[in-house]
């Protein structure tokens, strides 16, 4: 099993890591601010925050994945945690067809490619 980032395992226990539990409290502080997945990983950077592997940058797929995370609640609390998720499905622009293949519901088209 896999312990999630903000948690660790002591004596058979997983308990909360106080400064991971901090990172996490600002990576939904960020991101319910109006920051990007993109900036809160530039932001991480700068403060010299390791992602949850080591690597010192993070990924935006890892941020993503943490602010969807349901075992974020203790940390965050529902309210936030569910304010994160509303949040991430106001800016998501896919959307799912007929068939259920997700598709963009905007494109986006280069102003060199407009036929006049």
């Amino acid at each position: 099993m896999k312990i999630p980032y903000g948690y660790v395992l002591v004596s058979d226990k997983i308990i909360v890591h106080s400064k991971k539990a901090d990172v996490v409290r600002s990576i939904f502080g960020y991101y319910l601010a109006g920051a990007s997945l993109g900036k809160i990983v530039d932001m991480l950077h700068v403060k010299g925050v390791p992602s949850p592997s080591g690597n010192p940058k993070w990924g935006r797929a890892a941020v993503d994945k943490l602010l969807s995370n349901a075992k974020y609640i203790p940390l965050v609390g529902m309210e936030t945690y569910m304010d994160a998720q509303f949040e991430r499905d106001r800016r998501c622009n896919v959307d799912y067809d007929k068939v259920g293949h997700p598709r963009k519901t905007v494109r986006y088209q280069s102003p060199s490619l407009e036929i006049n």
